[in-house]
């Protein structure tokens, strides 16, 4: 038993002493007949109780020492009115206490809201990128199965070297390879289209309703833009495929430009493992 169940056990039964000798006083003087309204004092030894129910199944086993500090403090302050019977006071206190209740409940309704809405986001977005996850993508893969009534181009792109770029400087600098990868073919796609992290250093795109001619000028941008990059050895790898008519399901196009994208890659890495013999790469 370690160190932190023993004060926990040893705060319970003080608290529970503590309680047990103002129950004991409470109910004394109730049957020494000393009390001017009897049904009163019932109402609000009632209540009392009602704190024994508070702390056995919510404040038993807190790590938060200051909870059960202000619960102790609100036990005196009300035990102190019962007793000298300022039954005024101490339904005003009630109500103050239940007043605090709702607000305390709404309160944690909109954290619990807000926490749920980042689940749900992050259930379906990659944390890294925030662009959409592999599970969206899988989603996204039972719901345009269709390719030809969607009329659908893929594009897949893979980061070249980042294994590379990882063993020799880091996966901090491999993580902004892969955030500066996340911006760049995002800034290039229309709203419409959809582009997710499906792997470490690799992303889907898809584009609805795109004809041949728009792919290529979509690729063609990228690419462009891909070569400005400030990075010198910056590079990715591209599959992309159009005419939908072809491929029975979106998966098909998918397996289609993974191939070709990664035929591309092979011709990069052999480009860029001559500059690594040259020792350009780490210049």
């Amino acid at each position: 038993m370690d160190l932190k169940t023993n004060k926990n056990q040893i705060i319970n039964i003080l608290t529970y002493l503590f309680l047990f000798m103002i129950v004991l006083i409470l109910i004394s003087k109730f049957n020494a007949g000393g009390i001017n309204d009897r049904i009163d004092y019932l109402f609000a030894f009632s209540y009392f109780l009602i704190f024994f129910i508070i702390y056995d199944n919510f404040l038993k086993n807190t790590d938060d020492l200051k909870n059960l500090l202000i619960w102790l403090l609100q036990i005196l302050l009300y035990v102190i009115f019962l007793f000298l019977e300022y039954y005024t006071v101490i339904k005003f206190f009630i109500l103050f206490q239940v007043l605090f209740g709702v607000i305390s409940s709404g309160k944690q309704i909109q954290t619990f809201k807000k926490q749920n809405k980042k689940i749900r986001y992050l259930s379906f977005h990659d944390e890294m990128t925030g662009l959409y996850n592999r599970r969206y993508f899988e989603n996204k893969l039972e719901d345009l199965n269709n390719p030809a009534k969607h009329n659908l181009s893929v594009i897949i792109a893979d980061i070249n070297n980042l294994k590379v770029i990882n063993d020799n400087h880091g996966h901090k600098k491999g993580d902004q390879y892969i955030k500066s990868a996340a911006g760049l073919l995002k800034s290039e796609l229309r709203q419409k289209d959809i582009i997710c992290r499906i792997g470490g250093d690799e992303f889907a795109i898809i584009l609805p309703d795109t004809y041949k001619n728009d792919c290529k000028r979509i690729i063609k941008r990228i690419k462009t833009k891909v070569k400005r990059h400030p990075e010198k050895f910056f590079s990715i790898a591209f599959g992309h495929i159009y005419e939908s008519h072809k491929y029975d399901t979106l998966e098909e196009m998918i397996n289609a430009a993974d191939r070709k994208m990664y035929h591309n890659k092979k011709k990069i890495k052999k480009r860029l493992n001559l500059d690594l013999e040259r020792k350009e790469i780490w210049e």
